[in-house]
């Protein structure tokens, strides 16, 4: 992979009133004006590396935010990727993404992805999760809040969504509902994704 050039993401970070990483942009940034990071060189990319080796080219809290879509499943270090976007954010930057929910069939279709992910997946990045059932936090010493985690239910069948845009309202509709739904409707009702939104204390 070629060594990431430290002159140059200054450059690309220096001026910016905002600074948004996008991770795992693709051929086509959803924020035009963030810095794009992806493996492989397409016209969105501004910055070409190996993800699974951190991101050590950028100085701590540089960063607004860090964002991604469909691009956490395809890592097999998240820990290591959670803690790097915890280091260059600042002091109340955010991490803010979705990522396919485990029970979601497509998930498993796609021989690139790595890592499943729940609701539960980013409380072992917090010291306060905001769910009843706890998980062990001393893998690491990162401590994100979780401001927004949304189970999000989709099908691309038209007459399909319309039921599962009901099922969408109903299993957020309060942190109970939510936990009930993972704790044994989740294979009855399998979901899409989830949406998260973490800040840096």
């Amino acid at each position: 992979m070629v060594k990431v050039d430290t002159s140059m993401v200054e450059k690309l970070i220096r001026g910016k009133e905002k600074v948004v990483i996008e991770l795992g942009c693709g051929s086509e940034k959803l924020d035009p004006d963030a810095i794009g990071i992806d493996r492989v060189d397409l016209p969105g990319v501004d910055i070409v590396c190996n993800l699974e080796e951190g991101l050590p080219f950028f100085p701590d809290e540089c960063a607004d935010m860090v964002f991604s879509s469909h691009f956490l499943e395809h890592m097999s270090n998240v820990s290591l990727l959670m803690s790097e976007s915890f280091r260059i954010l600042k002091k109340g930057g955010l991490m803010k993404g979705k990522v396919p929910h485990f029970s979601n069939p497509y998930y498993y279709s796609d021989y690139t992805h790595r890592t499943p992910f729940g609701l539960y997946s980013f409380s072992y990045f917090s010291k306060e999760s905001p769910f009843k059932r706890k998980v062990p936090t001393f893998y690491n010493s990162l401590n994100f809040r979780i401001t927004r985690m949304k189970i999000v239910f989709y099908s691309p069948f038209f007459t399909r969504n319309i039921f599962r845009k009901g099922l969408t309202w109903l299993f957020n509709s309060s942190r109970f509902m939510q936990e009930r739904y993972e704790d044994g409707l989740c294979y009855l009702f399998p979901a899409y994704e989830l949406e998260f939104e973490l800040e840096k204390r």
